[in-house]
């Protein structure tokens, strides 16, 4: 049996998820993964307002 996912919210940032994973949109197509700063830690939009949703992409530092 595999080691389970961890998954972190950060508060008012993204959604880490560590470990391998694929990504699906409602259609149950795989959507490409960015590349990652950390090899290993897909990070999720948490605030709504990433232009690369559902993907993180850093938005949350520059607007309050």
């Amino acid at each position: 049996m595999s080691e389970p996912r961890r998954v972190v919210f950060k508060k008012r940032g993204p959604i880490h998820v560590e470990g391998p994973v694929i990504v699906r949109d409602e259609d149950g197509n795989e959507v490409p993964i960015p590349v990652q700063k950390t090899p290993g830690v897909v990070k999720f939009c948490g605030c709504g307002r990433s232009k690369t949703k559902p993907f993180c992409d850093g938005t949350h530092k520059t607007e309050s």
